[in-house]
């Protein structure tokens, strides 16, 4: 073996062949025979396990998306995910000449998102289809850890004819997988919408056009905020999980349902004068939703009356409503909020252009607030958003821009959190994307 050494002079380039020693050709030889048998090894293995799962009762499917991502935003924003989850603009903070320190632009890019997920089946256990789920994006679990693995989902679904019990992470039953915005933004329509999959048992009883669904859920990346800020230890320590009861009807054109949810959040165990604490908060949260799906087009709207819902990327929270002189012993009382929101979408051959509207209140809370506020942002009154989209298809790639304009009424809070003298603030963002599937 022989390499060609170019050593430039003054003359020109000097052209000398440099031949290598003995013991350096034998193993470069012994390397690339190395290579050639690894690669045949893998072939073989391949096309084994492809030979054994066609004559096997177990199969083994993945799937998922490459996925690019570039934002522009005409203001500084309340987000996570390096900007690409926004939640609203930032409240205005002006310097001692009126300047807004928060109107500054950002732009930034991402492949974060692109996911692969594993789909497994096998024989039948107690008599229901088996399904073992997984499903990873390189989002992380938070801001300090993007574009690190992490579980989307991870769930074991057992199938009888009536009944399917699921147990593993899911979707939180308020955030409908048949109900999702048709968005391009990582938030899929938060805060009006809920973002949250939690750890839990769910079943599933379906009999004609209805399905109802009984959950016992957890906490594990979304959580509230309190007094150690956000964590999932206020729902451990209350001992009783999630609790969520749901009906839902289903045809051919339509999706619909209501339902009901109770948490029980315990702040804290210890009071600031060192008492065992006997602290808790029962919260309600109820909704209504309805898909309709006549062929090319299709319409989804949902409403939300929640209490504490922070943990679904939701507006929300509790407050301390009193306080005793000597234990410290606190009582506490949920804010109240209002979501709602309706989306669209036209399906023209390779064009899909669609449209999502939402609108979220702070309604306050039904006792007077005398301590402190665990809250997402309770100096806002309202939240609104317009996000025209449109979406170009050609087999399993697609291109995507999209326009999302989000306004915040920040002002002062009375004595029940409700807002008083708001002033909207409004960003502009437009966000492009590229997806290949698999």
């Amino acid at each position: 073996m022989t390499m060609m050494l170019h050593l430039k002079t003054k003359a020109g380039l000097l052209h000398k062949q440099i031949t290598l020693p003995y013991f350096a050709r034998k193993k470069m030889h012994s390397f690339f025979r190395l290579l050639i048998t690894a690669t045949c090894s893998l072939l073989l293995s391949f096309n084994q396990l492809t030979a054994q799962q066609e004559s096997s009762p177990y199969s083994l499917h993945f799937a998922g998306f490459v996925r690019a991502d570039a934002i522009f935003d005409s203001r500084q924003v309340v987000e996570a995910r390096e900007g690409f989850l926004l939640f609203y603009p930032k409240k205005p903070v002006y310097d001692r000449n009126g300047n807004d320190l928060n109107a500054h632009p950002t732009f930034n890019q991402y492949a974060m998102t692109t996911r692969i997920n594993a789909r497994a089946t096998g024989p039948d256990v107690l008599g229901a289809k088996v399904l073992g789920f997984i499903e990873a994006d390189f989002t992380g679990a938070s801001n300090s850890e993007n574009n690190s693995l992490r579980l989307r989902h991870g769930y074991i679904s057992l199938q009888w004819k009536k009944t399917r019990l699921l147990a593993g992470q899911y979707w939180h039953p308020l955030d409908l997988p048949e109900m999702i915005p048709n968005v391009l933004s990582l938030n899929t329509g938060a805060p009006f919408h809920s973002f949250s999959r939690q750890p839990q048992l769910r079943m599933d009883y379906r009999t004609g056009f209805f399905n109802l669904v009984a959950v016992a859920a957890a906490q594990r990346d979304y959580v509230n905020n309190g007094p150690q800020g956000s964590t999932s230890v206020y729902l451990r320590n209350s001992i009783i999980p999630n609790l969520h009861g749901q009906i839902q009807v289903k045809t051919e054109k339509i999706f619909a349902g209501a339902g009901i949810d109770f948490k029980k959040l315990t702040p804290r165990l210890v009071t600031d004068s060192l008492y065992k604490a006997d602290e808790s908060l029962n919260c309600l949260s109820y909704t209504v939703f309805i898909s309709w799906n006549p062929g090319k087009a299709a319409i989804k709207t949902q409403y939300v009356y929640g209490q504490a819902l922070n943990d679904h990327l939701m507006m929300g929270g509790f407050g301390v409503s009193k306080t005793d002189p000597l234990t410290k012993q606190r009582e506490y009382s949920p804010l109240n909020y209002h979501s709602v929101w309706i989306n669209t979408q036209l399906n023209l051959g390779q064009w899909q252009p669609s449209l999502f509207a939402g609108f979220t209140k702070n309604d306050g809370s039904a006792e007077e607030l005398t301590g402190p506020v665990y809250a997402r942002d309770a100096d806002i009154g309202y939240v609104y958003r317009l996000a025209p989209m449109i979406t170009y298809i050609t087999g399993k790639f697609s291109l995507i821009a999209e326009m999302e304009y989000t306004t915040a009424a920040y002002g002062e809070n009375d004595e029940k959190y409700r807002v008083i003298s708001s002033r909207e603030t409004g960003n502009l963002r437009i966000g492009l994307g590229a997806v290949y599937s698999f």
